[in-house]
């Protein structure tokens, strides 16, 4: 059936398909280049992953344990998406001409995308005793691959599909540093505790227990790119490229949420600017492909702590009820989105969004029996 509205659906699931509707007979072999064409490799090898590990536990003391490890993984024949009928790109500059003149997009799935992971994990543990437990836990890592991450947030396709190996970066999950801090403290007060058990204060303060979450990590990668419907519509019309610009000097981080990095483009930006220092990045010539490489600026980092406080009321010995108050983000710091990265955007370097939420508190009551 052929499409004749943005409306009206081509088939109605009550009535099923029409009839002749899946007969090849039925297609137009000299206006193959309305279709949109999906295709897998005859040989399609299963993508598999490989993982090592090493590391050492002591115990410190009675209530103390400390962790190190070491893990790195690697990925191969990962699958990734391109227009098999890409342009041919020649000199890092589009010809304009596609392999199959008689063909439109040709959405190719091929397993040809590898990654590799290293972590360095280290941990260090105090065993619940005399009401408090805690834990610490650092990880220093690397993760590359040539894989952006479909239907996520990415860094985009390859500017070049038939050469995804020149697509090889940091991943757009890469976290370099990550610092987690986290405990429970039962305060010792009130019956059976070692501090105030009898009493008008033991009533008070009994039977309470906090905990809470620190965590840092740094800020994600992200793709710095000029896709400004030319660019990259040159180097494919269906959109399955990312056009990059040229690298002509050292880029600036500013730090600012409405400046992240240093461009003149973004007036924001003007009263960040060093003496003497130019733009970073120039826009390349359309068609062409720019010298910049995957994710290679990153996003602010992230910097949160939540906390919870309660209190369990036991009576009658079989009944308790619980009184919860938790706060997420208890400092309320602003957790950034990524920056906007197109340097042909009037808003390139700005933040518009939040990965996470301002201060939020909630309370609850559970009654148990």
């Amino acid at each position: 059936k052929t499409l004749t509205s943005n409306t009206e659906p081509v088939l109605t699931p009550s009535a099923g398909f029409s009839s002749g509707f899946l007969d090849p007979a039925t297609i137009n072999l000299n206006a193959l280049n309305s279709f949109h064409i999906r295709a897998v490799p005859l040989s399609d090898p299963a993508t598999y992953v490989q993982q090592w590990s090493i590391g050492i536990q002591r115990q410190i003391g009675a209530p103390w344990v400390a962790e190190v490890d070491y893990v790195g993984t690697k990925s191969t024949h990962l699958d990734v998406i391109y227009n098999y009928n890409q342009p041919i790109i020649s000199g890092n500059v589009s010809t304009g001409v596609v392999p199959y003149n008689n063909f439109g997009q040709i959405e190719y799935t091929a397993p040809i995308g590898f990654g590799n992971y290293s972590g360095l994990q280290a941990s260090l543990t105090r065993r619940f005793t005399n009401g408090l437990n805690l834990r610490a836990a650092f990880t220093h890592s690397r993760s590359l691959d040539n894989s952006p991450e479909e239907l996520e947030s990415n860094s985009g396709d390859a500017p070049n599909g038939r050469d995804y190996a020149a697509w090889y970066g940091p991943s757009d999950f890469d976290i370099p540093n990550r610092v987690a801090v986290s405990y429970v403290y039962d305060l010792p007060f009130g019956r059976g505790k070692a501090m105030l058990q009898h009493g008008p204060l033991a009533w008070i303060l009994g039977n309470w227990e906090t905990s809470g979450v620190y965590t840092y990590y740094s800020g994600h990668p992200f793709q710095v790119n000029e896709n400004d419907g030319n660019h990259n519509s040159v180097l494919d019309p269906y959109g399955y490229t990312t056009a990059t610009p040229n690298l002509v000097g050292k880029p600036h981080i500013v730090g600012d949420p409405d400046c992240w990095f240093y461009t003149s483009k973004n007036s924001a930006c003007g009263s960040h600017a060093p003496s003497s220092y130019t733009d970073a990045y120039a826009t390349t010539a359309v068609g062409a492909i720019g010298n910049v490489g995957r994710n290679t600026l990153r996003g602010p980092h992230t910097d949160v702590f939540d906390a919870a406080l309660l209190r369990e009321f036991p009576f009658a010995d079989r009944w308790n009820v619980e009184a919860r108050w938790e706060v997420f983000n208890v400092t309320n710091t602003p957790e950034f989105g990524q920056p906007q990265g197109n340097i042909t955007n009037g808003g390139v370097a700005g933040i518009t969004t939040l990965s996470g939420d301002p201060r939020v508190m909630q309370f609850a009551l559970r009654l148990s029996w």
